[in-house]
């Protein structure tokens, strides 16, 4: 006959067991897949008024399914902002016609603007772009203005000269500015004066206008011709791959390393759709590089081929180093597609572990009472 005190060992196991497996349901794989549904679900966008779903939900369906609406209503304020602000993923999203920057990926932004304290008198130095490989020229002027008409000005000195760590050098080379309708300007050819130069130059103006002498100075930046990493081919492939637009554009690599590539989107009416981009290694000789135009975007746009792929332009990241890059040649090809329908296009909103992983993080910050500021959308590759 067994002492009482096996019996009383034995109870107490038993119940340590039924103790482990209910903190371990507790933690199960099904709990979190209920998370993922819930933060999924409440990133899609509400049900239009008297739209109806495509198929009923019947009663056999698991109580885990519930309508969006009811689902958005449970989530706290701050998880729905963060999902909100990430329907879309980072490497694509809406292109509108005021994102100068994305529109104008070269532009220069001087703009007229008084030499002193007398504002009639306005000045504005500039040149027709930021970024050069070392095979193109820069267009550079100068324009003063008394109000509506070219103030009478000297131009006294006009030069450039390279820069290294921020440090201009002695070299100066004259621009060569030349007053034409009122505008004193001139042509770098970089190929010529700065071949083998990597990084900013600095072009100074110095002009006499009423008896006072003006400075103006500005930067551009070159990539000389041998450290260009790679060339487009020109050619392009396209898909509707997991339902967004893929684009795939030729390169030849002639310098491996981690390259971004960026390009827009328009319709077929020229409207800007989306921007795409791309980060990541790139192997020396050949390559598809792949630029995804998210679905949902072009679903949200209404967008309707063909499109056209526009503004191509990349560089290799040269990091912990100054300059930072080496540029590709912002004379890029351009592709048009065929005449894709926008609603063949995936409507679902963008999902990915690290979207999840931040809903999850925030609903722990929340139910511990913390203080939860709504996170940034995720960069490519975080």
């Amino acid at each position: 006959m067994r002492s009482r005190r096996f019996w009383w060992v034995a109870g107490i196991g038993a119940a340590l067991v039924v103790i482990a497996l209910f903190v371990l349901w507790g933690q199960s794989p099904k709990r979190e897949g209920t998370l993922r549904a819930v933060a999924m679900a409440a990133s899609r966008p509400p049900r239009r008024p008297g739209v109806q779903p495509k198929r009923p939900v019947t009663k056999d369906e698991s109580p885990e399914t519930e309508p969006v609406a009811e689902t958005q209503k449970e989530l706290p304020p701050q998880i729905q902002r963060y999902l909100d602000a990430n329907v879309y993923p980072p490497t694509s999203g809406r292109l509108t016609a005021d994102a100068t920057d994305l529109l104008n990926p070269n532009q220069r932004y001087e703009k007229h603007r008084p030499v002193d304290e007398d504002e009639d008198v306005t000045s504005v130095f500039t040149a027709d772009r930021y970024y050069y490989t070392g095979d193109e020229k820069a267009l550079v002027w100068l324009e003063v203005r008394e109000g509506d008409q070219p103030a009478d000005v000297e131009l006294r000195q006009a030069t450039a000269r390279a820069e290294e760590d921020g440090t201009p050098s002695a070299d100066l080379v004259d621009l060569g500015l030349r007053l034409d309708e009122g505008r004193w300007s001139g042509v770098l050819d970089l190929a010529q004066v700065f071949p083998h130069h990597h990084g900013t130059i600095l072009l100074e103006v110095a002009f006499e206008e009423g008896g006072e002498i003006y400075h103006e100075e500005i930067r551009i930046f070159t990539t000389p011709v041998d450290l260009i990493p790679a060339d487009f081919r020109g050619e392009f492939r396209e898909s509707v791959r997991n339902g967004s637009l893929l684009v795939e554009l030729g390169v030849d690599v002639r310098t491996p390393g981690f390259f971004r590539f960026d390009a827009n989107l328009y319709d077929r009416n020229g409207k800007p759709v989306a921007f795409a981009a791309f980060k990541g290694d790139l192997a020396p000789g050949e390559n598809w590089l792949p630029l995804e135009f998210f679905g949902k975007v072009l679903r949200d746009q209404g967008a309707m081929g063909p499109y056209s792929v526009e503004q191509i332009r990349g560089y290799r990241f040269l990091e912990g180093q100054t300059p930072d890059r080496e540029n590709l040649s912002f004379n890029s090809p351009t592709h048009q597609t065929s005449p894709y329908d926008a609603f063949i296009f995936s409507d679902a909103v963008y999902t990915s572990e690290h979207k999840e992983r931040m809903v999850h993080l925030m609903l722990e910050d929340i139910g511990a009472g913390r203080t939860l500021d709504v996170p940034p959308i995720a960069a490519n590759g975080d």
